[in-house]
């Protein structure tokens, strides 16, 4: 066991996450096909999402960040907030995301 890699864990294949409201990717993942050691688990848990639909965990590898939103959909046209102030949704051009992913920063929010 103490010789297997993270890929030794992990489906070969890489998938697009997309973001529910407009479809477009917000990451990419590929899926645990074994039981992580609790090590390697603990390691790695701030790359990992679970997903009630497949019910399974998702590694992922990449997110798409919002400067790549920029050059794929346009300027930010609108970023939504609810009432209380929390963030709900941001617009690049005409394409609207709201997925937490494209959440500003804190350091975002200030400037």
């Amino acid at each position: 066991m103490e010789n297997l890699e993270l890929n030794d864990f992990l489906s070969e294949e890489t998938y697009p996450l997309v973001d529910a409201w407009c479809g477009k990717p917000i990451a990419y993942y590929r899926m645990l096909t074994h039981q992580l050691p609790e090590s390697t688990f603990g390691k790695i848990r701030s790359k990992l999402l679970y997903s009630n639909g497949m019910e399974r965990w998702l590694y992922i590898t990449k997110k798409v960040t919002r400067e790549e939103c920029i050059t794929l959909y346009g300027e930010i046209t609108e970023e939504e907030y609810g009432p209380r102030g929390g963030w709900k949704s941001v617009t690049f051009g005409t394409t609207k995301f709201k997925h937490d992913f494209l959440r500003p920063s804190p350091v975002e929010s200030v400037m």
